[in-house]
């Protein structure tokens, strides 16, 4: 059977208005209206029947067409339709109220009967069933409770209230006539602590009831300058003309990084128009710095203000994929005014205990707000008191509510906050869009519990946010370090779309997505029936998003809340998408992220796709993080722009912490070759001598000896920059990878290796020499094989833990590299130090590399004892032809068996053959050994190839690779 769909069109006053009811609704009329109730297409027989009970009901007479109209005469009555088809039980569409609203005026005294107009101090109560329009601006209530509805007449109004409780209808303007006048409502109670039914004051508090808030709105919420402005100049020349008026007030980004400036004064700035002239607006004082206000392009010679000679991207532009080809570094503009304000006074109470007004929709309220400014908003250190908030619309306790669909808070401003901006708390399925939020203490778009879902943030600007004031943080997460960012998304599940983070003092957008949800909601569950797990979600959207000018990353996908306090995890929880627990591929797209003083973006998630990014003039690595077989497509990477220097300072001297205190830029930190990066255009990127720079940051291998990923790294247009150095870890107790595959010849002839300056690795080969010179980039390019040995284990697994597991060996190792002549006389050595402090970071870190041409002796210099019970990991021996002759030290008193194992199927083994002499095993074939007792060593032959990784998908990566075994010498 079709589903009934239908609609109300009431007649009054000779005009008509039409509902398109979605679900069970109560319309307000009055007496004697004329109501059309219709249906859309239907099949079987309709009948429209009536209740004055919603228990009752009883057929309408006449009334079965597909519309006919009634005469209200009823204070209240219920509608419904009933269709019914043969072989189909009757089925009945939800239900209409229609309840009688008397209308009065406040300034008639006969609206307030015997106890009269309100006077100054009162509180007022607007009762049921009363409809009361606003046409005068009352003195100063103390408090106004809205049981039936409270309409603001369309001329100049202002209401002055200690609080507002709304339980029936709060309306100024509707979505199809907005306000024209100003409407000014300010909430002025000063008892700090004072709670209208724990829902604080100086408040609008919605609950059970309807606040439809309906500003006029400008053309244009924001723009951008397109000419350069001098600091201290009055002047803006926009990209547009704009329907602004004097004495709005307006806010210009930073285009430098965070609190750039001698006197730190690269902030957002707020300042009032006093002229305008088409695109060009005058403004009440001086720009407090530099703004930058040209577009740059890519070209054959490094970044320019010209789009001649403009490269050809990797990839031709097709109808989904296209590669940017401008830098949009210019300041945004935005207008906070609006004709709507809501707002605390400029008191003692807000100057100095921060407690402005707030908003705070309760579950079964409605909210509709647009065209408003939030002026002075938010209560310093209180919960629940924020600019606007949703409180648990969708949840009760681990009960899933109807989303909260088509409720709204678009085209507004939040002019100041002391606690956060927009808060969604507990609700799924709401709109916030196009606001500007400014000056924020606290996280300034906000979801709070980690359970909401299907929410659309699309549009908005953030600008100025900075932690709370000490002791007023109402999570860990909002102070320090890791502290309150200007987008704050707890959950996967929801559209992220087109918003502008800027001089916030930690991240743009901290995607936060834990284990499990917290607060009211922590006993959530899934749709299978378990606890929620935020960081297992199906990811949504986050597309066209830009983040600049803040003090950490621009985009951050890490550290998600661990507790009910808001502490973060600082390592180890990867996001994954999935589906029915199938990981699936997720992007985060177009998204651009310019000077941020650290990171672009970091990531850690598992199938992350970027692609058509925009990233420049960020500090230190502008890709990085943990992430895991991730893709970097179609983007483009800018070094240092012409945007530099500006303002008197560049880039900090320390900035990003990974292994060096480091600012000098990167492009390409990605956790091991984790991620492929492709077809993109990297420009400006200078070697800095001695530091981490250029496009591949070589610090970020250092799992393996011998780094192939770059495999992975083709099609890259790579213009007036360095490949990278290649540099030595800052401690000795941890290594580097040795050798970093470079088959695309990035470094050197395709083919080679890029590897240290060092006669361990460069004895008797073919050197090249990296240009500028060995002396900035630390390396060569020689031309390989490499092999990798890690993983020690000395006296057998599990046999004095932790201490004696692969992933635990804090030995120091020395490895002396000789001829197939001299075994006598080094020619060159590798050596790491033992992590004496096990809680060292990184210090299972080590490893070593060999070539087949050199004959290399292990041993561990540390150890009282020589081990006994021995293993150790063996990588990148892929063909039978690739031998190594290594010796290693082990207990001459022990005669032991030599085998190697297949790391990913442990059953198969295979015994190597003891043969009499080093040079017997330098003669074979390989797969041989011999025991030098006295000495107590065990002299090798590895041979590669003898199995095959079997799996050809590309996502395992490593064991197509590098194809591990283990090598062992065991006792039986």
């Amino acid at each position: 059977m079709q589903h009934i769909k239908y609609f109300l069109i009431i007649l009054l006053s000779f005009v008509s208005i039409t509902f398109s009811m979605h679900a069970q609704q109560l319309i307000k009329v009055s007496i004697n209206d004329e109501i059309n109730l219709g249906a859309d297409a239907y099949e079987g027989e309709i009948q429209w029947q009536i209740s004055l009970d919603n228990i009752n009901w009883s057929n309408i007479d006449n009334a079965n067409e597909g519309s006919f109209t009634v005469v209200v005469n009823h204070q209240i009555a219920y509608y419904r339709a009933v269709i019914t088809q043969p072989n189909c039980a009757p089925h009945h569409s939800e239900i209409i109220t229609l309840e009688v609203f008397d209308t009065f005026l406040w300034s008639d005294p006969q609206t307030w009967g015997d106890v009269g107009k309100p006077q100054e101090g009162d509180e007022v109560i607007i009762p049921p069933n009363k409809h009361i329009i606003l046409d005068e601006s009352p003195p100063s209530l103390g408090g106004l409770t809205i049981q039936g509805t409270l309409e603001f007449d369309n001329q100049d109004l202002a209401l002055t209230s200690e609080w507002i409780v709304v339980n029936g209808t709060l309306q100024i303007g509707s979505e199809a006539s907005p306000f024209e006048h100003k409407a000014i409502i300010t909430l002025n109670d000063n008892e700090l602590e004072a709670s209208i039914m724990e829902m604080g004051t100086r408040g609008i508090m919605v609950m059970g009831g309807n606040l439809e808030l309906h500003g006029a709105i400008p053309t244009t919420l924001w723009t951008k300058i397109n000419q350069h402005a001098d600091q201290g100049s009055t002047s803006l020349t926009l990209i547009e003309n704009v329907d602004w008026q004097n004495d709005d007030e307006i806010i210009i980004a930073p285009t430098d990084y965070y609190e750039a400036g001698v006197a730190n004064n690269s902030i957002t700035q707020r300042v009032s128009i006093t002229d305008i002239n088409n695109n060009i607006i005058q403004i009440s004082e001086g720009l407090n710095a530099f703004r930058w206000g040209l577009l740059q392009y890519p070209t054959t010679g490094g970044i320019s203000l010209s789009s001649d000679n403009l490269v050809d991207p990797p990839l031709p532009d097709t109808m989904t994929n296209t590669t940017p080809l401008v830098l949009d570094e210019r300041a945004e503009v935005a207008n906070l005014t609006r004709n709507i304000v809501i707002q605390a006074p400029n008191d003692d109470s807000w100057n100095t205990h921060g407690f402005g007004a707030h908003i705070m929709v309760m579950p079964n309220a409605q909210a509709h707000v647009e065209g408003v400014e939030i002026k002075r908003g938010g209560q310093r250190g209180r919960l629940r008191r924020y600019p606007f908030h949703w409180h648990m619309l969708s949840y009760l306790g681990t009960e899933t509510l109807d989303d909260a669909t088509g409720q709204y808070f678009r085209n507004n401003s939040i002019n100041e906050s002391m606690n956060r901006g927009v808060v969604i708390h507990g609700t799924n399925g709401v709109l916030v869009q196009n606001n500007i939020i400014y000056s924020v203490r606290g996280h300034g778009i906000f979801t709070e519990n980690a359970v909401e879902r299907r929410n659309t943030i699309d549009g908005n600007l953030v600008m100025h946010v900075r932690n709370p004031d000490q002791d007023f943080d109402l999570k860990d997460h909002e102070q320090g370090d890791l502290g309150s960012s200007a987008f704050w998304i707890s959950n996967p599940d929801n559209i992220v779309t087109n918003n502008i983070a800027a001089d916030s003092q930690t991240f743009g957008f901290w995607l936060a997505y834990p284990e499990r949800p917290f607060g009211e909601s922590g006993e959530v569950l899934g749709d299978d029936g378990n606890l929620l797990r935020p960081n297992r979600l199906e990811f949504g959207v986050f597309d066209n998003n830009t983040a600049h000018s803040n003090r950490n990353d621009g985009i951050h996908l890490d550290d998600p809340e661990v507790n009910e306090d808001g502490g973060t995890a600082q390592s180890g929880i990867q996001y994954w998408s999935t589906v029915n627990g199938e990981i699936q591929r997720f992007a985060l797209s177009r998204f651009k992220t310019w000077k941020n003083m650290d990171n672009g973006s970091w990531d850690r998630g598992a199938w992350t796709d970027f692609y058509e990014i925009v990233s420049a003039d960020n500090c230190g690595r502008f890709f990085a993080g943990s992430g895991a077989e991730g893709v970097i497509e179609r983007s483009l990477v800018v070094g240092t722009s012409l945007n530099f220097m500006m303002n008197g300072t560049g880039r900090p001297a320390v900035s990003d912490f990974q292994f060096y205190p480091s600012s000098a830029p990167t492009a390409f930190a990605t956790y091991h070759g984790a991620f492929s990066m492709r077809h993109n255009i990297v420009t400006n990127f200078p070697v800095t001598e001695l530091d981490r720079a250029g496009v591949f940051a070589s610090d970020d291998y250092y799992l393996r000896p011998v780094e192939k990923s770059h495999i992975r790294d083709y099609g890259n247009l790579i213009i007036e920059s360095h490949l990278g150095t290649k540099l030595s870890p800052p401690h000795g107790y941890f290594s580097f990878a040795g050798a970093l595959w470079d088959p695309y010849g990035f470094w050197g002839p395709e083919n080679n290796y890029l590897v240290y300056d060092n006669p361990f690795f460069t004895f008797g080969k073919t050197v090249t020499t990296v240009e500028p010179g060995t002396d900035v980039v630390g390396g060569v390019s020689v031309p390989g094989p490499f092999y990798g040995f890690l993983d020690f284990v000395l006296h057998g697994v599990g046999a004095n833990p932790p201490q004696n597991l692969p992933y635990f060996d804090l030995m120091g190792i020395l490895v002396n590299r000789y001829t197939f002549d001299n075994q006598t006389t080094p020619v060159g050595t590798w050596e790491v130090d033992t992590a004496t402090d096990p809680t060292w970071a990184f210090q299972h870190m080590r490893d070593f590399a060999t070539s087949p041409d050199g004959v290399y002796e292990l041993t561990f210099p540390d150890e009282t004892v020589p081990p006994t019970d021995f293993q150790m990991s063996v990588e990148n021996m892929l063909e039978i032809t690739d031998t190594q002759v290594l010796g290693i030290e082990y207990d001459g008193t022990l005669d032991p068996t030599v085998f190697i194992q297949q790391t990913s199927n442990l059953n198969n083994w295979f015994v190597y053959s003891e043969v009499s002499s080093l040079q017997d095993v330098i003669d074979s074939d390989g797969e041989t050994w011999w025991q030098d007792k006295p000495n107590n060593r065990i002299w090798i032959k590895l041979r590669g190839g003898r199995w095959v990784a079997t799996s050809n998908d590309l996502n395992d990566f490593e064991s197509m690779t590098y194809e591990r075994m283990l090598l062992k010498i065991r006792v039986f």
